[in-house]
């Protein structure tokens, strides 16, 4: 048997030697120059369609569910819509549309779709130290730049992907140019009116219904509508963990004349669903007793009662944007966009003990006999709702043997956060902080009062790349950008344990950086380019950065990234392939002070590795593709593997499409990686594992291997989808040690879902 990490190194070598030898075979070949704007690119293309049309220049990038364009200047693989639409769950999210790429990692814990159960990692790099993006506007969380899967855009809102392994250019614009990017597109408005409805069902009682409207082009206007409608729901595998959702699009394209277009954007959605706030996941000891499918009850004497453990979310994303091309080669595109985000939560303090009518549930976060006996339910009403208001502004010109592209961003969020402690039983408040610390002597009304706080930034980027084009098959970028960001807050936090609660805090910081950029595309031949790109990222702290008493001691510089990187692509015919090689130095770490109380920069880490990608398309409609990567994470002031990082990805598979056809088996592994470092004394983890002090623990490989099988009739189209064939269930991630206990996600089980279509056109 092939070992799981020959497996990778395989994978990646075939997409190299198969690149080197076919390279050459036709290095006598002539050459015809061709030009294009760079894939995925923040100062380039944010359309969906230059985008594929860019990518998919021949059959076998058409057909491969991942490719990069030969127009490349760092690794990215492209995923259409097609392979979205053909190949991919009806009710997954963006985490299930990129996962094929290579260096994605991510799977989810609880099947049906729901909760906060699934992050990416991109090259090692965590959810919240890499941009997402929708149509080109950067989003995420005001605390810190993560991410929820579930609450913004299902795959129906999701027209491609580009998943950008680096920072960019300087026209990437976002708040964590950091550990790359990932690139998410709205549907294309069809030219031609069309009504579409799936209605989808499956296992653990899941179900969708989506209803797609296209207006077609209206007569006189020119205006295009598209409308789409998403109600899904599902039980959930993980016991009483379900939850439903629904979503609403309206995009809205306005021709202005012969050259000018205005775009109008909004997409809505409101959820619900169960889940445990104080921890993701179980105890060793609880899956002993109740299984991997172990989550909530319907117990109200019990920590885990659903009715104490609910999420409820709405968001809302909009924008207007202006393109229009002036004379003398000049363009612009102007884009101001507002997006929203409310969190109203309900969660236990904690939930490592047992449950049933025979044990006792943990008592409450209490001090005070004023808030029920020993018995009663501890736990916190958690409050997050933000608003971002932004503008990107972008002005082109084109002189022929170059093109300057200048512009910049500026945005302002108002966020207010709230964690207010409760005896769940009684309704009564938890009076933890006033009863641990009454030299604080804190008034009554804070008694409860774990956090109230509100919070705001402003930061405005500033970026110039400037395009060099000395020969038809050369184009040498570089690039700058100015970072400016400013973040306040002032409130009530009492976030420390003991008798360390703060009280007041109320200050603001300022972050600059000065970023720059080099990026290099060489065409061999006009189906074969190779590339280099050096570039420096930025990550603004968090914003418990700020949570401390004297706002100096928090005077933090931002963490930064340091790129080198190099690959090359091929694309011909029946076949592409790409390949690349990096390494990456980060600095100013940031991590919590000594004695806990704020947060330094110290420290230093490295990423590297090696990535490839490759498919043949047969010409009888099947593909075959694979793809693999090696990843390192290393901080090296410690010597130690950065949590979370897993240190190989691969993937094969093969996709076939007729006529009426479409077919796909897919396999996708994410290699082992380390979860936790012992820190402190010698422990014996659940498993019977001694930890030494500064021991590193590791989980083992987990995989997926999914299938889908369509036919279309023409009116009517049928469409079975199954992931985790195998049923695999192993574990996925451990956080710990904590003083109470480990807890330990799985993988979701076997799923099936069918997917009946109704067209009308």
């Amino acid at each position: 048997m092939i070992r799981t990490t020959t497996r990778a190194w395989l994978a990646v070598s075939t997409c190299a030697l198969a690149m080197a030898t076919v390279g050459s075979a036709l290095a006598a070949e002539a050459a015809a120059g061709t030009t294009g704007a760079a894939a995925g690119s923040g100062s380039g293309a944010t359309n969906v369609d230059e985008l594929i049309v860019t990518a998919e220049r021949t059959q076998a990038a058409a057909a491969a569910p991942t490719k990069a364009s030969i127009d490349s200047f760092q690794p990215q693989s492209i995923i259409s819509h097609k392979f979205i639409e053909a190949f991919t769950p009806e009710n997954g999210d963006y985490t299930s549309v990129v996962l094929i790429a290579p260096s994605m990692a991510g799977i989810p814990s609880n099947g049906g779709g729901f909760g906060d159960t699934n992050k990416t990692t991109l090259r090692g790099f965590q959810d919240g130290q890499y941009n997402i993006t929708y149509d080109g506007i950067a989003f995420g969380d005001t605390n810190d730049p993560t991410h929820h899967p579930n609450d913004y855009f299902p795959t129906s809102n999701i027209g491609a992907a580009v998943v950008d392994r680096g920072p960019g250019q300087a026209g990437d614009l976002g708040q964590a140019n950091y550990g790359g990017a990932i690139h998410l597109f709205s549907p294309t408005v069809a030219d031609q009116f069309n009504v579409d409805q799936k209605v989808s069902y499956g296992t653990w009682n899941t179900w969708e219904a989506v209803t797609r409207i296209d207006s077609g082009v209206l007569p006189v206007t020119g205006t295009k509508v598209l409308a789409i409608f998403d109600a899904r729901g599902s039980d959930g595998e993980l016991s009483e963990m379900g939850g439903v959702a629904y979503n609403g699009l309206l995009k809205i394209v306005q021709p202005l004349g012969a050259r000018a277009s205005l775009t109008l954007f909004s997409a809505i959605e409101a959820t619900k669903f169960y889940e445990s706030d104080a921890n993701l996941g179980e105890t060793w000891e609880q899956y002993q007793l109740y299984g991997k499918n172990f989550g909530l009850n319907n117990d109200p004497t019990s920590e885990f009662c659903k009715c104490y453990n609910t999420e409820k979310k709405n968001t809302d994303f909009e924008y207007i944007k202006f393109n229009d091309a002036f004379d003398y080669g000049i363009s612009l595109e102007d884009q101001a966009y507002t997006y929203f985000y409310s969190n109203k939560t309900i969660s236990v303090d904690n939930n490592d003990a047992n449950y049933g009518n025979s044990l006792t549930p943990s008592g409450a976060n209490t001090d005070s006999p004023s808030t029920g006996p020993s018995g009663d339910i501890g736990g916190y009403n958690k409050g997050n709702r933000y608003r971002v208001f932004g503008d990107v502004l972008r002005v082109n010109k084109d002189f022929g043997w170059s093109t300057l592209k200048v512009g910049g961003l500026i945005e302002h969020s108002e966020t207010d956060r709230h964690n207010i402690l409760f005896d769940l039983t009684t309704g009564d408040p938890d009076d933890k902080y006033h009863k641990k610390d009454v030299a604080l002597d804190l008034p009554t009304a804070w008694d409860n009062i774990k956090t109230l706080e509100g919070s705001r930034w402003t930061q405005y980027q500033l970026f110039a790349d400037w395009e060099f084009r000395p020969t038809d098959s050369l184009t040498l970028t570089p690039g700058f950008k100015y970072v400016n960001f400013k973040r306040s807050v002032d409130g009530i936090e009492n976030s420390l344990t003991g008798t360390d609660a703060r009280g007041f805090i109320s200050g603001s910081n300022t972050y600059t950086s000065p970023l720059y950029f080099f990026t290099a595309n060489y065409k061999i031949l006009p189906y074969w380019s190779v590339y280099a790109q050096y570039a420096t990222g930025f990550l603004i702290p968090s914003l418990s950065a700020l949570y401390a008493d004297d706002l100096q001691l928090n005077n933090l510089k931002p963490s930064n990234t340091t790129n080198y990187q190099a690959g090359t692509v091929f694309s011909r015919g029946r076949f592409t392939a790409d390949a690349d090689v990096y390494t990456i130095k980060v600095t100013n770490l940031e991590i919590p002070s000594p004695n806990g109380q704020y947060y330094i920069n110290s420290g230093d880490a490295r990423y590297s590795g090696v990535e490839g990608e490759a498919a043949y398309a047969f010409p009888f409609g099947l593909t075959l593709f694979a793809n693999g990567s090696i990843n390192s994470a290393k901080n090296t002031t410690g010597d130690q593997t950065e949590l979370n990082a897993p240190k190989w990805t691969d993937a094969a598979g093969a996709l076939y499409t007729t006529h009426h056809w479409q077919a796909s088996l897919t396999y996708k592994q994410i290699g082992s990686q380390v979860v936790y470092i012992n820190g402190g004394t010698t422990v014996v983890n659940p498993q019977g594992v001694t930890l030494l002090p500064n021991q590193e623990y590791e989980i083992g490989a987990y995989d997926t291997l999914n299938a889908s099988i369509g036919y279309d009739f023409g009116k009517f189209k049928v469409k079975v989808a199954a992931t985790n064939l195998a049923n695999n269930r192993s574990v996925t991630s451990i956080t710990g040690p904590t003083t109470n206990a480990d807890f330990y996600t799985w993988e979701a089980g076997r799923s099936v879902m069918l997917t009946l279509e109704a067209k009308l056109r």
